[in-house]
């Protein structure tokens, strides 16, 4: 049986942080030990996208007041730390906080993700 421990940023702050707490955790994982005894994911919770698609690509787009460097620039932070980055997504048409879900635009989330370089999805 494999295990996969994660931190959620969620149970610290609720939709209150940002890339600043994110990677802040992130270097704790390291400084604390807990990377030593198996936590591998930080995972980015529900709120951390605008409230809209753009218009354009229908992508998903990271608050960019929470995120100045998107996603893809925390992504290589945390990689850069031995940890894997994992994000909250929705099968449904919006997040329980009123956020875009991924149905309908499985395709484009799951290139997102991967183009910003998410190891995990929450669902």
């Amino acid at each position: 049986m494999t295990f996969f421990y994660r931190w959620n940023c969620w149970h610290a702050y609720g939709g209150n942080f940002n890339e600043e707490k994110i990677l802040a955790a992130a270097n704790q994982f390291v400084s604390l030990g807990l990377k030593d005894v198996g936590y591998e994911y930080v995972n980015i919770d529900d709120c951390w996208a605008t409230t809209t698609r753009d218009p354009s690509t229908q992508r998903m787009v990271p608050d960019p007041t929470k995120f100045p460097n998107g996603i893809s620039g925390v992504a290589p932070q945390i990689y850069a730390l031995g940890l894997k980055v994992g994000i909250y997504r929705d099968t449904g048409t919006a997040t329980c906080a009123g956020f875009p879900g991924s149905l309908g635009f499985e395709a484009i989330d799951a290139a997102t993700f991967s183009e910003w370089g998410v190891d995990y999805l929450k669902c």
